[in-house]
């Protein structure tokens, strides 16, 4: 049986989720997260010295969980990668990268001889007009990936844009149907993807994370940033604790953020000519206490944490979390695991 390997480099940890299918469904094999050695290893690794250490941590991580996979599927960060819907008029499977190209000179702020450029059709219309999700990123950064697994032993099988690989996990764990907007809290952005159907319409990178909430009770509270953390953690957003000094030093920066989610359902309607169903977070935030219900009385919508184990057979671990609790800050990994199995 054929494991099904995804990997999350995220600025604050590295989390492997391997996956294998069976005639009964999807099993867990492995779970693991270990920390980030070298947060900006490929910008500032002129010494090989963040290569060096990012594949000495993965090879660790990996055989701790004595994974099995030999192929890997992984991601860029969502602001490295540029896309955007575009709509072409009726054109064969070949014109269509030529005139993605064409396109891209609109969007790309880079040379375009630097770059690659992929695409998924999203519809077709009756008189053939389609459109398309486009995704660019820099060569540079793709090799740098590519060495870097190349290094640890795995072969790259795919190298994602997060809006991408998350989809899998929310259409899988949520609803292929309904419209949805994803808000994937990570520590030092934010990333908020417009579904309906099944397919993404677009994406946006918001400047606030976990790190920027934890900063403000910092600050507000005077103290040192783990013990922030702790505290964020243990009350969030709740009013009647700690006489509601936690909720009111996250407020300015809650507030930031509510008012880039409700942009990007202000957009969704716009340009899908329908309001969204659902708003869904994921990653290290989602369960911060009270946020889901700050987040619907601010924005009159219905919203879920997303549990993106929920259908994977998870018994043959002793998992040293509570997915339930916390199997949301592996959607990411879990969705590119799941592009082994396609």
């Amino acid at each position: 049986m054929s494991e099904f390997l995804g990997i999350d480099i995220g600025i604050g940890s590295i989390k492997v989720v391997a996956l294998s299918e069976s005639s009964s469904g999807l099993w867990l094999e492995s779970l693991g997260e270990t920390k980030t050695p070298v947060v900006e290893w490929i910008r500032n690794d002129k010494d090989g010295k963040g290569m060096a250490a990012m594949t000495t941590s993965l090879k660790m991580l990996l055989s701790d969980l004595k994974v099995n996979a030999k192929k890997v599927v992984t991601s860029l960060p969502e602001d490295e990668v540029v896309s955007r819907l575009i709509r072409l008029p009726p054109l064969k499977e070949s014109e269509v990268k030529d005139a993605l190209k064409f396109e891209a000179e609109t969007f790309v702020p880079y040379p375009l001889d630097q770059v690659s450029i992929d695409y998924e059709v999203i519809e077709e219309d009756s008189s053939g007009r389609l459109t398309i999700f486009a995704i660019a990123a820099r060569n540079d950064l793709i090799q740098a990936y590519i060495k870097l697994f190349k290094s640890v032993g795995l072969e790259l099988l795919a190298l994602e844009s997060p809006a991408v690989a998350i989809r899998r996990a929310v259409v899988r764990s949520v609803s292929d149907t309904a419209a949805i907007l994803l808000v994937d809290m990570g520590e030092k952005y934010s990333d908020m993807v417009g579904i309906n159907k099944g397919n993404i319409y677009f994406t946006r990178t918001m400047s606030v994370g976990g790190e920027s909430l934890t900063r403000a009770i910092s600050i507000n509270l005077g103290l040192d940033m783990a013990s922030a953390e702790e505290y964020k953690k243990a009350y969030g957003m709740k009013e009647m604790q700690l006489e509601g000094k936690i909720k009111n030093a996250i407020i300015p920066v809650f507030s930031s953020m509510t008012d880039e989610i409700r942009r990007a359902l202000e957009l969704f309607k716009s340009e899908q000519g329908k309001s969204i169903d659902l708003l869904v977070l994921s990653g290290g935030g989602a369960n911060l206490p009270g946020l889901a219900e700050e987040l619907t009385k601010n924005l009159g919508v219905e919203i879920q944490v997303i549990q993106p184990f929920s259908n994977i057979d998870t018994t043959k671990l002793v998992l040293p979390i509570d997915l339930g609790a916390e199997g949301c800050r592996f959607s990411l990994a879990v969705g590119l695991a799941l592009r082994g199995n396609q």
